[in-house]
């Protein structure tokens, strides 16, 4: 899911409150994604679409420009969206 400008926004600020370390690689410059991903459960090598015991984490990912190291924060928590947008399991 892509943000909008507002969602953006409103991720940039809330990381700018309390992610403002360096990288490990001295790399000072972090690039937030403008994408919402979803991580899944691992099921031993299994791909599950839905189902009542799956689930998903909604989140976007911040990286270092030098580097490539990536961080993820939850989509929710930061306000991004809410649980009723959050996919179903089913």
């Amino acid at each position: 899911m892509k943000l909008t400008k507002e969602q953006q926004k409103k991720a940039s600020d809330e990381l700018k409150s309390f992610f403002s370390k360096p990288c490990g690689c001295s790399g000072e410059n972090w690039i937030l994604n403008d994408k919402i991903f979803e991580l899944r459960e691992f099921n031993e090598g299994n791909f599950v679409l839905g189902g009542q015991n799956s689930s998903i984490f909604p989140v976007i990912a911040v990286s270092c420009s030098k580097c490539g190291n990536t961080h993820f924060f939850n989509a929710i928590l930061l306000g991004l969206i809410t649980k009723e947008n959050e996919p179903k399991s089913e």
